[in-house]
């Protein structure tokens, strides 16, 4: 039986986009089938009690700036304050990732789009620029648009969120393996450990 390894994130979750970016080496050393699992993270910790101390944290907000950036150069990837984060309704890319997944192409989504919010610093919450983004990136756009505007699809947003909390996630990045579950970017080491001793 093939390893299982969830995750779950959010667009708006720095540390989700960091941990993404491993995903795919973190597959092929353990073997494992990486799930992708949408929720909105800010309507979960409302919903467990949890508090967005980086944002209500003066201090934890700029520590955090310096600690994203160590990730950054860490991973080697590409990093860039997004203004477009103020306006953007991540609801409706999360909408976009299930949509995806549904298609056959969740994976390839959502790397390129955390990629065009935090590498590329692209408007992706503007639905004709997400629309051209999908295309240039060789994704089935006008079908991931038409699917995600459909009200099942909003239902399952909230499914997904519920069965989250239900679950006992608080926050994103959050991996899940069997009934275990690691929170945080920094966690990927346990994650990999746990995935390659999982029957």
């Amino acid at each position: 039986m093939t390893k299982q390894i969830e995750f779950y994130f959010d667009f708006g979750s720095p540390y989700s986009y960091l941990a993404q970016t491993q995903l795919e080496k973190l597959a092929a050393d353990t073997q494992a089938n990486i799930v992708y699992m949408p929720i909105n993270v800010l309507d979960l910790m409302k919903a467990t009690g949890n508090t967005p101390t980086t944002i209500e944290c003066r201090a934890k907000r700029k520590y955090a700036k310096s600690d994203l950036q160590r990730w950054v150069k860490k991973y080697g990837v590409g990093w860039e304050p997004n203004p477009n984060f103020r306006h953007i309704d991540l609801n409706f890319l999360l909408r976009g990732a299930i949509a995806a997944i549904k298609l056959g192409v969740g994976p390839d989504f959502v790397s390129k789009v955390f990629s065009g919010l935090y590498s590329q610093v692209l408007d992706l919450g503007n639905v004709e620029i997400l629309k051209d983004f999908l295309k240039k990136n060789e994704l089935p756009a006008d079908r991931i648009i038409e699917l995600m505007d459909r009200e099942d699809i909003f239902d399952e947003l909230k499914a997904r969120n519920k069965a989250a909390e239900d679950a006992g996630l608080f926050g994103t990045p959050t991996f899940r393996i069997g009934e275990d579950l690691y929170f945080g970017n920094d966690r990927l080491p346990f994650v990999e450990a746990a995935a390659k001793v999982q029957a």
